[in-house]
């Protein structure tokens, strides 16, 4: 009872510190209006919502126009996704505002489409797999919360083909698969690989589906090598197809099969979740299973019965004591040792680093990067670019030296165009970057942008401190997080320079409200949406007051809230990737810790403390508290839940929160009765317990009408459809007996942003109790 008692009387401080990690609450806020003698009004709109990057986006706006706010013009487009399109010609960028492009030969900015509102919700941007000429998009367009139309569009006509009605929505990948010289795309449907000729689709002379089959699989089971050999793993046996060879096979391949057979792995590859990569020659192949055993085989002898198994040059089980993995990838270089990356979550502070190793037998490691970006290939393969802290690194693949490196500001998209050419969406500006061989080019705040250093162009503004009247008819902006850099808007072009002047003055003057036909200022506003909202007030002839945004002044319902569970009985298989999403959403989460995963997991258990999450007790044993096996009583519960609590502090040196569950959410009014006596509060979410449900229980359901077995698209669908404000909903960190075919962990994202896209705020625990 001692630990009991100490627990009590630290909750309250581990509640407040709890507090500081993780925002509670989305923001939309209205700031610095300026109108000019032409009733122009510039302002901008700052966005903090958990699930979206936050940043302030610039405004023009016509006071003297009738709902004023569907015609005001954006001045800054915030890099959230890039694509290069037009063979290079063309960089878009999407947002939650819409998709501009910015044209490289006119140097001129333009939105596609956009809002003509300001978005109170995260809106979660779906991915793009762009062809590498630029020609195609491969994406889902979402109809249902975990569904969505698989769709094929040119980028210059914008006509679009539906290649799947019912494909599986993800936000960090579509399934498809390009080629090198993007004649071919594959891609995954119902669980069988097509394949398809893009130029053929929009021409209709493209064959019945039924004749580019490729074989059975998701798409991570398909890899290309060089421009023209696809290879294709089907359970345990690997297959070389040639480009020129797809039709053919597609036609005949019941009886001539799905290509040269090279031989078979070991262990059967589950393409939902193993990965595996090929060289350039196609002659090696690196396999990446359950994201724990690391394989290479030689490819160089075929064999057309099938019967043979690869050679295998190593095989090795990956493991970093510094972090959990959450992701890998791998780059091959011509005739080189392949470079493996791997995203971890650090177990000591739940920070995002990146292990860099060259593989073999003796793999050697190169670097760890804090809290690095996605790591992007140069198209002649020679180049690695990635991001960390406020700096883009370009480092040469076979050396593993820092051949270029752009600092200035924290980058959140780049990409190349060319071999010696990126595209770089930062914080505060969207920049070209031309590297010279042997060369750091290095922007710092006395250059402000970069336009100073040899090579760097500001193209636009992502985001602004503050925008302002320089005169009466032209814009400036000062840099969002530089002081004392400035730029000038082209209002022709859409586009900014830096200003080579310093108006540190101008920008702390109070911006001017009225000029004397309107006047504009901040106020408050019904809608719970948002912070407060721009109003228009007229003052000559019938005096009126508007909101720029009639929406924003509008009358609300309050968001309804939900809060998150992680139930961490006895795997931890799953917590590298529900940490990494959790702080990628800037969401919270309340993880209940089992004794059996505390005792198992001690490195593990710390790594949640560090990141900042709530901890409450899952009691100290798995077993069912209502089976026979038990004598369960109030004595047995109170020092149930004190052991754990005294092996949880014994391990992270915190205390548990005062709530509980029993595993598996099986308990009796009894039972829960005990632990209100011992200080606890029962937190009740069985109902919504899904993701442990096995195929084996399912079966036993058939038989007792238990438990129906859901997918993890089925359970997010179901949430979706079933919870209300203050409902509880609980995941699985993984499960040790039974089996699955998938988890909810692995689609926690899509969970998330779905929950986000249907307009709940997600909150604490604590919040809804």
């Amino acid at each position: 009872m001692t630990s009991i008692r100490r627990c009590a009387k630290k909750t309250a401080t581990l509640v407040a510190a709890l507090s500081a990690f993780i925002p509670l609450s989305a923001h939309v806020s209205f700031e610095n209006p300026d109108i000019n003698t032409r009733n122009h009004v510039v302002f901008t709109v700052q966005h903090d919502i958990p699930g979206s990057p936050a940043y302030r986006t610039l405004f023009l706006a016509d006071a003297a126009k009738s709902n004023g706010g569907a015609h005001a013009k954006l001045l800054s487009c915030y890099p959230e996704k890039m694509e290069l399109l037009a063979g290079g010609g063309v960089l878009q960028i999407r947002n939650r505002y819409g998709t501009a492009r910015y044209s490289v030969n006119d140097a001129s900015l333009a939105w596609l489409s956009r809002t003509d509102t300001v978005p109170a919700d995260a809106v979660r941007l779906e991915p793009q797999a762009v062809s590498p000429d630029g020609k195609w998009i491969c994406y889902v367009r979402k109809t249902t919360f975990a569904n969505g139309e698989l769709i094929l569009k040119n980028t210059a006509t914008l006509s679009e083909k539906v290649l799947d009605s019912r494909a599986d929505f993800s936000y960090e990948q579509v399934p498809v698969l390009w080629s090198p010289d993007s004649s071919t795309v594959a891609y995954e449907k119902a669980g069988v690989l097509y394949f398809c000729d893009p130029k053929a689709a929009f021409q209709q002379v493209q064959m019945t589906e039924e004749y580019r089959k490729i074989g059975k699989g998701a798409i991570q089971a398909l890899c290309w090598a060089g421009d023209k050999m696809l290879f294709y793993i089907d359970r345990d046996v690997v297959y070389k197809i040639n480009a020129n060879e797809l039709f053919t096979r597609g036609l005949y391949a019941p009886m001539v099969g799905s290509g040269i057979v090279c031989g078979r792995l070991p262990l059967a590859f589950d393409s939902l979740k193993d990965r595996f990569w090929v060289n350039p020659e196609g002659n090696e192949l690196v396999v990446v299973q359950s994201d724990k055993m690391i394989s290479a085989y030689s490819l160089k002898l075929a064999d057309k019965n099938g019967q043979l198994y690869l050679p295998v040059l190593y095989a090795l089980p990956f493991s970093d004591t510094r972090g959990s993995v959450v992701d890998f990838k791998l780059f091959w270089q011509r005739g080189k040792a392949p470079v493996l990356w791997a995203d971890l979550i650090a177990l000591d502070d739940g920070s995002h680093k990146s292990a860099v190793s060259r593989l073999g037998a003796a793999p050697t490691p190169l670097s760890l990067i804090d809290d690095a970006g996605y790591p992007v290939l140069s198209p002649d393969g020679t180049q690695l670019a990635f991001s960390s802290g406020e700096s883009v690194f370009v480092y040469d693949l076979t050396s593993w030296k820092n051949r270029a490196r752009l600092d200035g500001e924290r980058a959140i998209s780049y990409i190349w165009s060319g071999n010696n050419v990126l595209f770089v969406g930062g914080v505060s500006t969207v920049r070209r970057w031309a590297m010279t061989p042997v060369q750091t080019l290095v922007a710092t705040a006395a250059s402000g942008d970069g336009d100073g250093v040899i090579g760097t162009q500001t193209l636009f503004l992502s985001s602004g401190a503050r925008v302002f009247w320089n005169g009466d008819g032209a814009i400036r902006a000062a840099d969002a997080v530089k002081a004392g850099v400035f730029y000038d808007y082209d209002m022709t072009r859409g586009t900014w320079s830096l200003a080579f002047s310093d108006d540190t003055g101008r920008a702390a003057a109070a911006p001017t409200v009225q000029n004397g036909r309107y006047r504009v200022f901040v106020g408050t506003t019904p809608n719970p949406r948002y912070d407060n909202t721009l109003y228009i007030r007229t003052l000559t002839g019938t005096v009126d007051t508007k909101a720029l945004f009639p929406d924003t002044a509008a009358k609300a319902e309050k968001r309804e809230r939900i809060a998150l569970l992680f139930d961490a009985v006895d795997s931890a298989d799953g917590l590298a990737r529900i940490l990494s999403v959790l702080k990628e959403y800037r969401v919270d989460g309340t993880f209940f810790l089992n004794g059996e995963f505390i005792r198992r997991y001690p490195d593990e258990t710390r790594q949640i403390v560090a990141s900042g999450y709530e901890c409450a007790s899952l009691f100290f044993t798995a077993a069912d508290l209502t089976g026979k096996d038990f004598v369960v009583d109030d004595d047995f519960i109170k020092r149930g839940l004190a052991r754990n609590e005294d092996e949880f502090y014994t391990t992270t040196g915190s205390e548990l929160s005062l709530y509980w569950h029993a595993p598996f959410y099986k308990a009796t009014k009894a039972i829960k009765a005990a632990g209100e006596k011992a200080g606890y509060r029962y937190i009740d979410a069985g109902k919504l317990s899904l993701d442990t449900v096995t195929f084996e229980d399912s079966l036993h359901a058939l038989r007792t009408a238990g438990v129906q077995y859901f997918t993890a698209s089925q359970i997010i669908s179901y949430y979706l459809a079933t919870v209300q404000d203050g409902f509880m909903l609980p995941v699985s960190t993984g499960i040790t007996a039974g089996s699955r075919g998938d988890f909810l962990y692995e689609k926690l994202d899509l969970l998330i942003g779905s929950l986000l896209d249907a307009g709940f705020e997600l909150v604490p625990l604590r919040s809804l109790l």
